[in-house]
């Protein structure tokens, strides 16, 4: 899943994610990106970053929010944020880290009606499914929950979940569908795929060429890049050994079952592939 050896840095790393979204260099990417996901009313034409210490509240509470907080010059604000690994209380993480601009919003003080609030958005992409819904991408928003209306329309919540998109060059892509097959293809490309030719896709390729890092950078990146391996490995192992429990959960069952029936444990243990030291146990 993870090549070693590309043209292209992972953008899922946590370095490789920040290079293309989270600096003053990546900031038309961005704005390119926020404009594909979101579709607008009126398209972000401006937007400056951030920084963490604008953010209320302590400097442990503000310290690693966001990989990407900006806002737009209407006001407008956008998180961004790449989970890499199954995060429990996903959606309740999205719900906090909204708070922090609907606060800094609050506080501004020169605001006649404090409680008028400027759109928030919110974007996870997620190197993980996040349940079994077969879209790899959903906006959320507060809705009457009788009849579906939009009740509120300054909290829009997207979750983009990459592995979910099997979506190929040759299907008639959308361009926030070529986004999310940028992130999911980048490292295993060699060229700018021509349906990838407009900017600011160009422009992302040749921020993302490894050969272009510094030596400084080269290391910081690698890091991230194992990482993002050892979260992978971890995860992969986890899955593996649920499954292992649930296989032995399910041949103790069993056992039981036939024990209880007045089988005898040599035959018990040749079915169901138990000891009969284990058997005995039970």
């Amino acid at each position: 899943m993870y090549p070693l050896f590309s043209r292209y840095i992972h953008p899922t790393t946590d370095f490789g994610f920040k290079r293309l979204f989270g600096q003053e260099d990546s900031k038309e990417i961005l704005r390119g990106f926020l404009n594909a996901i979101l579709t607008l009313p009126r398209p972000i034409v401006e937007l400056s970053y951030i920084p963490s210490e604008q953010l209320p509240g302590s400097a442990d509470e503000r310290s690693g929010i966001y990989d990407v907080y900006c806002m737009d010059s209407e006001g407008q604000r956008c998180i961004v944020e790449m989970q890499r690994a199954r995060q429990a209380f996903l959606k309740e993480r999205s719900l906090y880290y909204v708070t922090f601009p609907i606060v800094q919003q609050m506080r501004r003080g020169t605001n006649e009606y404090p409680f008028r609030l400027l759109p928030i958005y919110s974007i996870a992409v997620l190197n993980f499914r996040l349940d079994d819904d077969p879209r790899h991408m959903r906006h959320v928003n507060l809705r009457d929950a009788a009849t579906g209306a939009l009740f509120y329309d300054k909290l829009t919540f997207v979750y983009i979940e990459l592995p979910k998109f099997t979506a190929t060059l040759d299907d008639d892509l959308s361009l926030a569908d070529k986004w999310v097959y940028m992130l999911r293809n980048m490292p295993a490309l060699v060229d700018i795929p021509a349906e990838l030719a407009d900017e600011p896709f160009p422009e992302a390729f040749q921020l993302a060429e490894e050969a272009a890092l510094s030596p400084d950078e080269r290391i910081v990146y690698e890091g991230s890049l194992k990482r993002t391996m050892d979260e992978q490995s971890i995860y992969q192992t986890g899955r593996r050994e649920g499954r292992e429990e649930a296989r032995l959960e399910t041949q103790l069952e069993i056992a039981q079952a036939m024990l209880a029936r007045g089988i005898d444990r040599a035959t018990v243990a040749q079915v169901t592939g138990l000891s009969e030291e284990v058997l005995s146990q039970l």
